[in-house]
């Protein structure tokens, strides 16, 4: 594939301890070496499409660099990615190194951090992400829907967990005259997050609770489809 010719053409440069290890991953995930050598310094180049990394030998690989790649299509990319992870390492890990991040409907990103430490974030192409940034700024949200919108910032675009059910639980805890469907939205995102971070009682805990809400049988639906249960 010819790309296209620009102006201006950005390519991130990232560390990399042995450069076979690392090609070796991401030749995994689809992508092509289209440039390597080990003399004077390691300098390694790989492709997917229009896409290319760069990769410099470093001394010390375990501080990686961050990039971000916009992509039409993250969903199918990220599902991709999985399957091809799957195949190779026999499972797919959320922690450790290397590592995808999980990708669930309402989504608009996800991280993959390579044998180097390197943290690639892909983006949806288009304004849906930036929504999810600037949804917990709208002034006419209810106390826990904006508790509810940063909740979901920090545990999608910053991948804190932590920070994440704190918000959410201090929003549950103060929470007055909401709508039963807020309340279970935040429920389900609580229990999400105790998934996440390994924590099976609070997850139980809050389930139990979600289970209590009252809902409609419209409204039971409408979450079905927002969390896929």
């Amino acid at each position: 594939m010819q790309m296209k010719q620009r102006e201006w053409l950005p390519i991130p440069v990232l560390n990399c301890g042995p450069l076979e290890q690392t090609f070796l991953f991401w030749e995994n995930l689809g992508f092509t070496k289209t440039y390597s050598q080990k003399s004077p310094y390691q300098y390694g180049v790989m492709r997917r499409g229009d896409y290319e990394i760069h990769f410099h030998g470093a001394k010390d690989s375990a501080t990686g660099v961050t990039c971000l790649m916009i992509v039409t299509g993250v969903e199918s990319i990220h599902a991709e990615f999985t399957k091809r992870l799957k195949q190779f390492y026999g499972k797919v890990s959320s922690a450790g190194v290397p590592r995808i991040s999980r990708m669930k409907p309402g989504q608009t990103r996800f991280t993959v951090v390579d044998p180097s430490h390197n943290a690639v974030i892909f983006i949806k192409r288009g304004g849906e992400d930036h929504e999810v940034y600037t949804n917990a700024d709208r002034k006419e949200l209810t106390p826990l829907q904006k508790s509810l919108a940063l909740a979901i910032r920090l545990r999608d675009l910053k991948l804190d967990y932590p920070a994440s059910s704190k918000v959410i639980s201090n929003g549950l805890r103060k929470a007055r005259d909401e709508k039963s469907i807020d309340f279970a939205r935040a429920l389900h995102v609580k229990a999400d997050l105790a998934l996440l971070m390994h924590d099976v009682d609070l997850q139980q805990t809050t389930l139990a609770e979600l289970a209590k809400v009252h809902l409609t049988i419209e409204e039971q639906e409408r979450l079905k489809k927002e969390f896929s249960v």
